[in-house]
């Protein structure tokens, strides 16, 4: 029998991982039986990111959970320098070949507590879909790693999934572990409880269902736009 000691704060956090499900991304991406609007649609950028670059001058960006790179490539192609992060392989593969001859977007395949950016912070921190799969001991990481990540002029965008719109179970922290759930919604009051300690929360907003040739929109997603406090 496996001994399981507790050492370091890493340790605890791979011991906890055992006690949720993880989704094979890699097996999503390639058999595609699910019909999710960013793999029918998996070149058009979400609406909100459309939406806060048109308003917003950015020079510079980084995704996690970029997926296929949608996002990211709309970015790079209205000029912006842009890094894209997924777990799965296959995803960062099929952005690759989405992206063609352009220059200023780079695709990493790794989980986001093992890229190292060394120091260098961004315009625009996107979370494409990522938050929502992310165990509570890990969503702490990320907080962390996203509030190294922003300049002082910086913004983050979080896209989850609404508790108003069904997109999955609403669960407390505890239920997650107990019911091995691999995704869960949250509630604007959530978002805020979790986040409002170092963000000021500019908006939350329930997206709407919508496709045109230039953007989708997913009815289940909120769409998050936060500062830092004090910034």
């Amino acid at each position: 029998m496996e001994r399981i000691e507790i050492n370091s704060y890493e340790d605890l956090y791979n011991v906890l991982d055992r006690l949720n499900e993880s989704i094979d991304w890699n097996a999503f991406y390639s058999e595609r039986k699910m019909p999710a609007p960013f793999l029918v649609n998996n070149t058009l950028p979400d609406k909100a990111v459309v939406e806060f670059a048109e308003t917003h001058g950015i020079k510079d960006a980084v995704e996690f959970g970029c997926g296929e790179g949608r996002n990211a490539i709309y970015l790079a192609k209205k000029g912006v320098d842009v890094v894209g992060v997924d777990i799965s392989g296959v995803a960062i593969d099929n952005a690759e070949k989405n992206k063609k001859d352009l220059v200023n977007v780079r695709f990493i395949c790794s989980d986001f507590q093992s890229v190292d950016f060394n120091g260098r912070k961004f315009d625009l921190v996107i979370d494409g879909g990522m938050f929502h799969h992310l165990a509570p001991h890990r969503r702490l990481q990320y907080r962390d790693l996203v509030k190294s990540l922003l300049g002082d002029d910086g913004y983050f965008m979080l896209l989850c999934f609404s508790a108003d719109a069904g997109g999955a179970d609403e669960l407390d922290d505890l239920q997650f572990y107990t019911k091995r759930n691999v995704g869960v919604s949250f509630s604007a009051q959530r978002i805020r409880n979790f986040f409002e300690r170092d963000f000021d929360i500019i908006n939350i907003k329930q997206r709407g269902d919508e496709k045109t040739d230039k953007y989708i929109d997913i009815p289940y997603l909120y769409s998050c736009i936060m500062r830092l406090k004090g910034k």
